[in-house]
């Protein structure tokens, strides 16, 4: 074994304790993920989670039109314009199966993100600061701190639908902190980009990596909060001006 974790002297967790784990006790439940990964089953969970979470709301009218509405104003934040009757009509008849779009792209999506991340950490640690643990450690420790995501996909869909309001951030982003801030401004737009619940995720995954690397997980939290950021900046800056200069990233 090439790890830099101790072996663990408990039994294994099972895939349901883990996922509690995360939640009631993350520094024992990573350091247990860190000795005996097995990612694929967390990592399916938050996959079908999150993706019915996001999805099934949009089978009522309500969800549906908050969905549209979100993405009519996101359209146009990056157009820097209002959107065409023509555009319009285009987006709402593609709503009506936006449910069965989004539920099937998360699906496919989230297990892309989720190796893309983990060879982004991997690479970070083992590379450039010089660790030995291994691709399926790091793939566990990521895989494990998607829970809270998870957790507040289904906590935030129903309050979302009450609202008849679909935000990126969800109902418990960091915007809500700033509100004397123009919206467009790269710092409203990374608050209302990370909710509480990503700051969860970082927070695990920090105890994560530290349990493996044996580093300080406060020093990893605060990288991957400035990572974030940098993340977020970089997408919307690249989208504005992929259609013509929106203020997105301005």
């Amino acid at each position: 074994m090439t790890a830099e974790a101790a072996t663990p002297t408990q039994p294994e967790m099972g895939l349901f304790a883990r996922v509690w784990g995360v939640i009631t006790a993350p520094g024992a439940t990573m350091a247990q993920v860190v000795a005996s990964p097995r990612p694929v089953g967390i990592l399916f969970i938050c996959a079908v989670v999150i993706g019915l979470a996001a999805g099934l709301p949009q089978f009522t009218e309500s969800g549906r039109q908050a969905v549209l509405t979100q993405q009519v104003e996101t359209t146009e934040r990056f157009l820097g314009r209002p959107v065409t009757a023509e555009e319009y009509t285009v987006m709402d008849r593609r709503s009506h199966y936006g449910a069965y779009g989004t539920m099937v792209g998360v699906l496919v999506a989230f297990p892309i993100f989720a190796l893309l991340w983990t060879a982004l950490y991997w690479v970070a640690f083992n590379t450039v600061l010089g660790g030995t643990g291994s691709f399926k450690q790091v793939l566990a420790v990521n895989s494990h701190s998607y829970v809270p995501a998870a957790l507040g996909a289904v906590i935030g869909a129903p309050i979302q639908l009450m609202q008849d309001k679909v935000t990126q951030g969800g109902p418990f982003n960091l915007g809500v902190l700033a509100p004397m801030l123009d919206p467009v401004s790269p710092l409203a737009t990374l608050l209302s980009w990370t909710n509480v619940f990503t700051i969860w995720a970082f927070v695990i995954t920090a105890i994560g990596l530290a349990a493996l690397y044996r580093r300080k997980a406060l020093n990893i939290f605060i990288g991957l909060i400035l990572a974030h950021g940098i993340l977020v900046y970089t997408i919307l800056s690249v989208v504005g001006s992929m259609f013509g200069g929106g203020r997105a990233g301005r």
